[in-house]
């Protein structure tokens, strides 16, 4: 083989890679104009915020993973049943810029079924018998449940300084004098 005949195979290697490389940039370009066009389906999600203390002990599932339980508060106070629970993904669930409280984001669309421990009945030697209510919410609903907190009326503490300032006036006891010649050990 001569150098002539290496040299014409190199410039037809080369070219051809050329060739490739410029089909494939036209059809990337093709792609991301049609792209443009097409509807894309977007991926919408909710973002849930709570407190540090609705947030449970992280614990490994049984696919290996760790998650992380979430408490949903009852809305009534005077409803006295355990809390509502669901659960989530570790890495998903992050503290606030301000630490003082928790988010995750769930997907806008999706459902997520709530945990209540309940009581089914007594056992034989007295003590109470525990099932698990299972419900299933939209995320949406969900998202209401998490952050009811938000909807009670607040009052403010200077509003009401006036009406507590009164209240502890009217609580403090009257002063006595005290007997200042007291005697100091045992008089004879």
């Amino acid at each position: 083989m001569g150098k002539e005949n290496i040299q014409e195979t190199v410039d037809k290697v080369i070219g051809d890679i050329a060739e490739k490389r410029e089909a494939a940039l036209e059809k990337a370009a093709g792609e991301s104009d049609k792209g443009a066009d097409s509807p894309q389906k977007e991926f919408k999600e909710i973002t849930l915020k709570f407190g540090k203390g609705c947030v449970g002990e992280e614990f490994q599932g049984k696919d290996g993973k760790a998650y992380k339980e979430i408490l949903v508060p009852n809305p009534d106070k005077n409803d006295h049943r355990p809390w509502q629970t669901f659960v989530v993904r570790a890495n998903r669930v992050h503290e606030n810029k301000f630490g003082k409280g928790m988010w995750t984001k769930l997907p806008a669309e999706g459902h997520t079924t709530l945990r209540r421990s309940v009581v089914i009945g007594e056992k034989p030697d007295g003590t109470k018998e525990w099932g698990t209510e299972k419900t299933k919410v939209s995320n949406a609903d969900l998202k209401k449940m998490v952050e009811a907190y938000k909807e009670r009326p607040r009052e403010s503490v200077k509003g009401k300084l006036e009406e507590n300032k009164a209240k502890a006036a009217a609580q403090i006891p009257e002063k006595k004098e005290q007997n200042k010649n007291r005697a100091k050990g045992a008089e004879l």
